[in-house]
């Protein structure tokens, strides 16, 4: 992960669901950048903001 990058994310293609984990604890910016992104980048994708167990729980459970 990139130091400045705010969120991981996690792609799951079968279900068209982004699974994101926002690393930061400063969350003034990181909602509207995520928003944009996603909505530019995946906009079929439903998001699903986890906490970063449940975000390592997913990338181990589904490769």
């Amino acid at each position: 992960m990139n130091s400045s990058t705010n969120w991981e994310f996690y792609k799951q293609d079968n279900e068209k669901i982004l699974w994101v984990h926002i690393c930061n604890e400063d969350l003034s910016g990181v909602a509207i950048s995520l928003n944009k992104w996603w909505k530019t980048r995946y906009p079929n994708y439903k998001i699903r903001i986890v906490s970063k167990i449940k975000f390592q729980r997913l990338k181990l459970t589904n490769p």
